[in-house]
């Protein structure tokens, strides 16, 4: 998948540091500025820990309040999109737990179908692609927005430990240290995780490129 955001969050530290000093010098626009950038993706990832929509909205409106009240105090050890992730998690995590809910981060999905690691690089990355790709345009694949769909798609019916590892990583572009620190899990347990929700995705885009072959 690994379609990351890189340019629709916080932008490069350089400006993140100027946006940064805007927002602890009360600077309403840059305020607006980072909710517009983020919100969609917070309320997505609230969404992980939380069924109920209102209750992901209410996480995510509190991890913002947390900004405007914590922002002062900000020793910018890490990157603030990383913080802001970090909070929600906490608070999202804490709601599901009043709700009666609770995901398992070491269930890793041991049992889950997957393919043959030696198909993916240390990284998730393809070493060897699908057999069917190399008979499709490499345009095609690259452009196609059924092919995003099809992974988006994917991505929302993982299971939530499998889709919190996968959003953090391949969606939002943040580091294996950070995506462990922010869901609270082992660096193995996020390894696994994250391999099988990249192959369960990857067959899902796969199978549309399968079938327009077959019928040929």
């Amino acid at each position: 998948m690994e379609q990351r955001r890189h340019g629709h969050g916080l932008g490069p530290r350089g400006n993140e540091a100027a946006l940064i000093a805007a927002l602890k010098a009360g600077d309403e626009k840059a305020f607006r500025r980072v909710v517009a950038a983020n919100q969609a993706s917070l309320l997505a990832f609230a969404r992980t820990f939380l069924r109920d929509v209102s209750l992901a909205e209410e996480a995510v409106q509190e991890t913002w309040l947390a900004l405007i009240s914590g922002i002062s105090r900000f020793e910018e050890r890490s990157a603030l999109k990383s913080w802001l992730f970090s909070v929600l998690a906490n608070i999202a995590r804490t709601k599901a737990r009043r709700n009666g809910r609770t995901i398992s981060f070491t269930d890793a999905g041991y049992n889950d179908p997957g393919v043959d690691a030696d198909r993916f690089a240390g990284d998730g990355s393809w070493l060897s692609p699908p057999g069917t790709w190399s008979k499709i345009n490499p345009e095609r694949i690259l452009g196609d927005r059924q092919l995003l769909d099809h992974a988006l798609a994917e991505l929302e019916q993982l299971p939530p430990n499998q889709r919190a590892v996968v959003t953090l990583r391949d969606v939002e572009g943040l580091s294996s240290e950070e995506t462990c620190a922010i869901l609270e899990l082992s660096e193995g347990n996020q390894r696994i995780l994250l391999h099988r929700g990249r192959t369960r995705i990857r067959a899902a885009i796969e199978k549309p490129f399968a079938e327009e072959l077959s019928a040929k």
